[in-house]
């Protein structure tokens, strides 16, 4: 009787520590979720690229990114924040994380960042 009663506690014990693993694992990700930069790195890539499937051959957009330029990693440079290329738009304020996101409009995407302001030119 005494082994089942061992067999027990080592069953209960390592399910504890699976609960504390898994747990601790749950919140690491959302603590990393929910940082103020993957959240505007998402925020601003899924516009640019919402603004790019909208807009039709021939169109200038211009987007403030004052707000959004203010959050990156210092030193990071202003032309290495937006990357369009193919028909993915990727936003990267830091060495950690960065955040992509696709548009379809088939159309050719030319753009600048000058002054705090990102410059489309959808051709």
């Amino acid at each position: 009787m005494n082994k089942k009663k061992g067999n027990i506690l080592v069953g209960n014990v390592v399910y504890i520590v699976l609960v504390l693993a898994f747990f601790a694992i749950l919140f690491i990700f959302i603590a990393n979720k929910s940082s103020a930069t993957s959240l505007v790195e998402e925020r601003t890539a899924k516009q640019v690229a919402l603004m790019i499937d909208s807009a039709e051959p021939g169109t200038r957009i211009t987007l403030n990114l004052n707000s959004v330029l203010d959050k990156r990693e210092e030193g990071r440079e202003v032309d290495d924040v937006i990357i369009i290329t193919d028909n993915f738009v990727r936003v990267q304020l830091s060495d950690k994380s960065f955040y992509v996101y696709s548009f379809f409009n088939n159309v050719k995407v030319s753009y600048k960042i000058e002054g705090g302001f990102l410059t489309l030119d959808i051709r």
